[in-house]
């Protein structure tokens, strides 16, 4: 363990004057074991929401990876031991990776744990405050964005039906939620098996009784594609969307954020497509004019026969 901390800083780590604060020395040792034992990421994450605590949790997992050279977790990682080199040389690894939203979203993460660091008497004030002096990352995304047309949707549709494992189906219904309902990444991960009826087609967005809780209706497109997927995953009550490992097998747990990326990269690039995001699908849902939920083959071939009864335009999926 001193081997690591050496790692941390070239200075000594000392801890406060006994006689300076008038504890006993098993007064002092409950009190170290009591610090040792907190959990800082835990206690950050315990006051985010739900939809929150997904991202801040996949935020601090990437900074913990980076900072301890794959070494730590978050839950693992000594994060009062952070200094200014530290924090400022993830800002500068965040700023050349990632788009300056994302990567504040990040420092955002890295204030929150130092300051329950901080609070916990891990961290001295002046300690915490040298360490989140960060300058917000600024400037223009550097990843250009992909303008996607009806054509383009359907290539990534076949791409996914080309796949004939359950990750084709699970990324056809995937990508017809975040380009038809418009949903964030974070909506689509927090979505449960029964947030969609099957016999209405109806899908339920946000939290039971939250003021943002959206209800959509997805056409015919949409709903063989969910149709289509929900057989495959079964019936069992859990996340909509979950992971699939190399063998195909499906993991009963929630899908994540990053897992949705990748997704969207993948099948852009089996489309022969330039990269893409969730956002670029969000975006198309406004500019392209179409009705199915992503076009295929068939609907392309025959468009009359899968539009909605309500005249919505492209979507599949249309807000009710």
């Amino acid at each position: 363990m001193s081997a690591d901390r050496e790692r941390w800083t070239q200075r000594p780590i000392v801890s406060g004057d006994r006689e300076a604060t008038g504890q006993t020395d098993d007064e002092n040792l409950l009190e170290s074991a009591a610090s040792q034992h907190f959990d800082p990421a835990a206690a950050y994450l315990a006051q985010l929401g739900e939809g929150s605590r997904r991202t801040m949790r996949e935020a601090l997992t990437k900074l913990a990876d980076w900072a301890s050279d794959g070494r730590c977790g978050p839950h693992e990682l000594p994060w009062h031991l952070l200094q200014i080199e530290h924090t400022a040389a993830l800002r500068t690894r965040l700023i050349s990776q990632l788009a300056p939203a994302t990567a504040n979203k990040h420092l955002a993460a890295l204030r929150g744990v130092l300051k329950q660091s901080w609070r916990q008497g891990q961290m001295t004030a002046e300690a915490y405050q040298r360490a989140i002096d960060l300058p917000p990352a600024r400037g223009a995304s550097p990843r250009a964005v992909t303008r996607l047309g009806a054509i383009e949707l359907q290539r990534l549709a076949q791409a996914c039906r080309h796949d004939k494992g359950p990750a084709g189906a699970r990324d056809e219904a995937l990508l017809a939620l975040l380009h038809g309902a418009s949903l964030r990444r974070s909506e689509a991960v927090a979505l449960e098996l029964g947030d969609y009826d099957l016999a209405t087609g109806l899908l339920k967005v946000g939290a039971p009784g939250s003021r943002r809780r959206r209800q959509f209706a997805a056409n015919q497109d949409a709903r063989r594609a969910l149709e289509k997927w929900i057989m495959i995953r079964g019936r069992d009550a859990g996340p909509l969307f979950n992971p699939i490992n190399k063998g195909g097998r499906i993991e009963f747990r929630r899908l994540s954020e990053q897992a949705i990326y990748i997704a969207c990269q993948k099948r852009a690039s089996e489309a022969g497509l330039p990269p893409i995001s969730p956002e670029d699908l969000r975006r198309a849902h406004s500019s392209v004019d179409s009705p199915t939920a992503m076009p295929t083959a068939e609907a392309t071939e025959s468009p009359a026969s899968s539009r909605p009864t309500d005249g919505s335009s492209f979507g599949g999926i249309t807000s009710t």
